[in-house]
């Protein structure tokens, strides 16, 4: 019992620190210097000029009308890249089938979190027990069951396909850092340590009453074993481990499509003073036609 309770609040812990580093680095992207922009098109908040990769600079007296811009265009691009990333599938099928798998695999664990989390609420504080013959509960017991299963499954054998072709195929080889080996095997890790895990919880059942004591902190754990702990502590890493890592590519997406790729906000004025700083940052290459040490807007005057 002693170990339970104190997986129990290294929960909150680890939580915290993932939080708080989440917080920290979406503000710390947020507040960077405006980036060099592409102007490349289309562009999806394009309302009516999307589709065919219009743009608004290109109606006469633009700067005389009103923009339409949807947000929901954007919105639609980023989900669609993130759901399905299309982008692989373009260019390299064979790789996009494994990191799909890992993906999908990924995303349905995420599921089956929420899923335990609203059965840990529907038996500690709607009085539902689960599994039990109400129709909430049954759906939640099998739906949980089915895409926990499916999901850890197609995420290990995606991961370890990576694993594999980032070994052995020269180009990725190349590219390939250290950490990124270390995030896909601690990943791969607290994947194949809670498909054991749930060899001797195979109905989640032990998984919902840890929720339920991490959601009403006067609940106690119940008993885990060894294998359960084992998983719990590896999670716990990666959460912590989360924010300083570069899985936090999920959120920086946001800043890739829609501050760098799709950035096209007309200059009426009110980016002078954000480029004029800019312009005093000094350069610290080398080239004959760079002078290393001295600022932008030095080396663009001559």
């Amino acid at each position: 019992m002693i170990y339970a309770l104190v997986f129990k609040y290294t929960s909150y812990i680890s939580f915290i620190i993932f939080v708080i580093g989440i917080a920290y680095k979406w503000w710390k992207w947020s507040s960077m210097p405006l980036h060099l922009r592409w102007e490349l098109y289309p562009v999806p908040h394009e309302v009516l000029k999307a589709e065919y990769g219009g743009s608004y600079l290109e109606e006469v007296n633009w700067w005389l009308k009103g923009r339409l811009v949807s947000v929901f265009g954007e919105l639609k691009e980023m989900f669609k890249e993130m759901l399905f990333i299309v982008r692989i599938y373009r260019s390299n099928k064979r790789l996009w089938l494994l990191s799909y798998s890992f993906h999908l695999g990924i995303y349905l664990i995420l599921i089956w979190f929420i899923l335990i989390f609203l059965g840990a609420i529907t038996t500690t504080y709607i009085g539902i027990p689960i599994p039990s013959m109400n129709p909430w509960a049954i759906f939640v017991y099998y739906v949980t069951i089915i895409i926990g299963i499916v999901g850890d499954v197609l995420a290990i054998v995606g991961g370890l396909g990576l694993l594999v072709r980032r070994l052995v195929s020269p180009v990725l080889r190349d590219y390939t850092t250290i950490p990124d080996y270390f995030n896909l095997i601690l990943v791969l890790l607290a994947l194949m340590s809670g498909l054991l895990a749930w060899f001797f919880d195979p109905s989640f059942n032990l998984a919902r009453e840890f929720m339920s004591s991490l959601i009403n902190p006067l609940l106690p754990p119940p008993y885990l074993n060894v294998i359960t702990i084992v998983h719990l502590a590896i999670v716990q890493i990666i959460i912590a481990y989360i924010p300083f890592s570069k899985i936090t590519h999920f959120i920086g997406k946001y800043f890739t499509y829609h501050k760098v790729l799709w950035d096209d906000e007309p200059n009426m004025g009110q980016l002078d003073g954000k480029i004029q700083e800019l312009l005093k940052l000094k350069l610290f290459w080398s080239d004959p036609h760079i002078k290393s040490g001295d600022t932008w807007i030095n080396n663009a005057s001559g």
